[in-house]
């Protein structure tokens, strides 16, 4: 997300780029992901691996009504990406004293494709899709050429702005700077003082919210420029818990002065945030409501998840869609009108 303006990529391309990251990580769910070390020394492995996934994309983008770019530049640069995921996640373990990863520390795939990138080696890698697809829909997919140190430039910058903080000011100075507050979505738990069989983190939630405005947008044919902004939006909205915590919610609604506080800080972090990185807050009432909705409708599903495992302690009113319905519903009917097939489908699932 914040590559992409960053790299001076169309609307039509920071959107794609995007969506392809949202899309891309759901055929695991059904084919699972081999290791990179099977792969790499299985070359028979790779290739059915690869031709599986294509072929499970497929079925998924279709189950979904969705469509994703089969451009290898954006496909390419979203691996890069997914490789500095990776790498984050070894060097946590190894700061935790995780010996096991001591040795991936300085040998991981992002390492692999820095090297080639600062060597000037083009990372574009062709989508799983693409050898099957019509030659029309390839064409329909070429990207502004962009220098790929560029992108190592930014990932470089976050990771040590990170570091630093965390050697200079600890895990509260860690905690303020960007990549601190992704990472620590990871660990800080919705329903404090709740008990739970399904713990939920704040970044499974985010993906959650993020996952369901990609198939609204899609369902009410929102132009590329609004959908950038309802994923800058839907992606951030509670991103700066993990720097200002999250109240619990009775004391937040009774205690309306620590919420101000609370407000105030998180708005201002978010503020800074778009400054920085060049996103594109909305200021259409309209992106801003499909948000709130699905953030309420995401707790929705999670007090169902809970309920039906049999936790009665979530057998209680949960009025947070009531709420939004109320508040929204005359001016923006379309949203729950989707809102109520896709619950519906989600139900009648199980």
């Amino acid at each position: 997300m914040i590559l992409a303006p960053y790299l001076d990529l169309s609307t039509t391309e920071q959107c794609e780029l995007i969506e392809l990251s949202i899309f891309a990580e759901l055929p695991k769910t059904l084919l699972g992901d081999p290791s990179y070390h099977l792969r790499q020394n299985h070359p028979e492995v790779k290739e059915i691996y690869d031709t599986i996934r294509g072929k499970i994309w497929k079925e998924t983008e279709l189950s979904l009504g969705i469509e994703t770019t089969r451009s290898a530049t954006l496909f390419g640069l979203h691996e890069l990406i997914d490789s500095f995921a990776s790498m984050l996640y070894i060097e946590k373990e190894c700061l935790l004293g995780n010996q096991f990863f001591g040795a991936e520390r300085h040998k991981t795939f992002y390492d692999k494709k820095r090297k080639q990138a600062l060597a000037n080696k083009d990372l574009s890698k062709f989508h799983p899709c693409s050898l099957s697809d019509s030659q029309s829909q390839y064409k329909k997919t070429s990207v502004t050429k962009f220098n790929w140190k560029d992108a190592i430039t930014l990932l470089d910058q976050i990771f040590d702005e990170a570091n630093r903080g965390r050697l200079e000011n600890g895990i509260s100075g860690y905690s303020s700077t960007f990549l601190g507050m992704v990472e620590k979505l990871k660990e800080h738990y919705r329903y404090k003082g709740w008990s739970y069989h399904f713990p939920e983190s704040v970044g499974e939630h985010t993906f959650q919210v993020v996952f369901l405005c990609r198939l609204l947008a899609t369902k009410l044919n929102l132009p590329e420029k609004l959908r950038v902004q309802l994923y800058h939006a839907a992606a951030l909205h509670d991103l700066a818990e993990a720097y200002a915590s999250d109240v619990i919610y009775p004391i937040k609604l009774r205690e309306k002065e620590v919420e101000k506080i609370h407000r105030n800080i998180e708005k201002n972090i978010i503020q800074n945030i778009c400054q920085r990185f060049r996103l594109s807050w909305p200021t259409d009432p309209h992106i801003l409501a499909i948000v709130d909705i699905y953030d309420r409708f995401s707790s929705q599903i999670y007090f169902d998840r809970e309920t039906r495992s049999g936790n009665t302690h979530f057998n209680v009113p949960n009025s947070s869609m009531e709420v939004v319905r109320d508040f929204y519903q005359k001016d923006y009917p379309e949203i729950f009108q989707e809102l109520d097939n896709l619950w519906l489908e989600y139900v009648s699932s199980l």
